[in-house]
């Protein structure tokens, strides 16, 4: 049975906690060193391994429709108030973005230090193992990603209640090398017609694959937004969803099917083109399709399940659980997405977690300050949204008017970088004690 939780003695001092972080990700990395860094004990939980842990971000923004302008900036932004908050894992980036170039993405470098550099920091412990319950006596922080295990999840849900722990959107595939002739060009995006014998063949070619990965014992989803799943419920399941027949011009009449494509940095979209195929059955497929005959495919569909709170109802702008005083959520759970996002939302809930133990009131971050923005955004009830927050270029409203895009940038990093030292300011001489 769940208790309520124990309140924080006044006459307590930080080495006589011990903080649990479950999950080794941005956010459980950024939480747990600069607690341990500031003398707190932490218990680190994480059963992640390999390569299951190391996943870069870096073009996942584009499912969320962010241009790498937009996403540059507002992340540029974060970096520097990480810096002036004193983020080990921000200054170890910029060290490796100005050093040696790796073979993987600098993201992947970067959590791999980061695990390391948890391992062998002489305040942290570290527990390759699965959490399922949490003592509520202790201070938990909930870092444990999108990912979250099974046991997790569902103590979690009984804990807050009809909270909503689940998602699940698409991922498209993307392509680079098609047959643009075979196209009909509407701004960023293209448009394949398709003939009712054409799209028969593709239903015919995606219902054979599946027949035969079953045959296999491949594990299939049953998820409806699936390309497999809509080509088996009727002769017209795909074209009644994602391949919908639009008119074309110089086209007499409308095709039978349409197969949208939308233009990204790096190739192009197949919307709607999800499906829990292997990449070689999916490889089979579009190549099978008039115009695909030669595309490479930079990345396969999925659809990808990911766990998060209903941050407008569990969490204030602390991070902390309004129910649970002692349990705090950072990262991809909370509601952010992102590696910078999340290492933004790890820091801000450590220097909460150090004002609980401290007996302080908790300290909301400048509004002028991405960070703080950020936080403010994730509990905003006024929205309504499915996915979760990405920093943009718009995180900090204000209503000043600037002649150029380049002067509302520069305001904003000497406007944050002022609100931040600002508010170190503060802390440091007790205003918020």
């Amino acid at each position: 049975m769940v208790h309520q939780l124990a309140i924080i003695r006044r006459k307590a001092t930080l080495r006589s906690f011990c903080v649990n972080v479950i999950g080794c990700g941005f956010a459980g990395i950024e939480c747990a060193l600069f607690l341990a860094d500031h003398g707190i004990n932490v218990h680190v939980f994480d059963c992640a391994t390999g390569t299951n842990r190391y996943r870069c971000d870096c073009h996942n923004c584009e499912i969320y429709g962010e241009t790498e302008e937009n996403k540059n900036f507002a992340r540029d932004l974060l970096r520097k108030e990480l810096k002036i908050l004193g983020s080990t894992l921000a200054e170890k980036e910029d060290s490796l973005r100005s050093g040696e170039k790796y073979n993987s993405c600098v993201a992947d470098k970067l959590l791999e230090l980061g695990v390391e550099r948890v391992k062998n920091h002489p305040k942290i412990e570290f527990f390759n193992i699965c959490v399922s319950e949490l003592n509520l006596e202790e201070i938990n922080v909930i870092a444990s990603g999108p990912h979250t295990s099974h046991g997790l999840l569902e103590f979690l849900k009984d804990l807050h209640g009809s909270m909503r722990l689940f998602e699940t959107f698409s991922i498209f595939p993307i392509v680079q090398g098609i047959k643009e002739e075979e196209f009909f060009r509407r701004g960023d995006e293209l448009y394949l017609p398709l003939s009712y014998q054409e799209y028969i063949s593709l239903c015919n070619e995606i219902m054979s694959e599946r027949n035969s990965l079953i045959k296999k014992g491949y594990p299939l989803k049953n998820d409806i937004c699936l390309i497999e799943e809509m080509a088996k419920k009727e002769k017209d399941g795909l074209k009644n969803n994602i391949m919908r027949p639009i008119f074309i011009e110089n086209i007499s009449e409308k095709p039978y099917a349409c197969i949208k494509l939308v233009r990204l940095a790096r190739g192009y979209e197949i919307e709607g083109f999800a499906s829990s195929f292997p990449p070689e059955s999916q490889y089979k497929i579009i190549n099978s399709i008039r115009g695909f005959e030669n595309a490479v495919i930079l990345q396969s569909g999925k659809a990808v399940e990911n766990h998060y709170i209903n941050a407008p109802f569990v969490i204030n702008e602390f991070g902390q659980s309004v129910k649970y005083p002692n349990i705090f959520y950072a990262g991809n759970i909370s509601g952010v997405y992102g590696h910078i996002e999340s290492m933004a939302s790890g820091l801000s809930v450590a220097y909460n977690v150090i004002n609980l133990i401290n007996n302080r009131q908790m300290l909301a971050f400048p509004k002028e300050s991405a960070i703080g923005a950020l936080n403010s955004k994730v509990i905003s009830s006024t929205i309504v949204r499915n996915r979760p927050v990405i920093a943009d270029y718009d995180i900090i409203k204000t209503e000043q008017i600037f002649e150029s895009v380049e002067d509302k940038k520069k305001y904003l990093f000497e406007n944050c970088e002022k609100s931040l030292n600002k508010f170190k300011e503060e802390i440091f001489n007790g205003k918020h004690i």
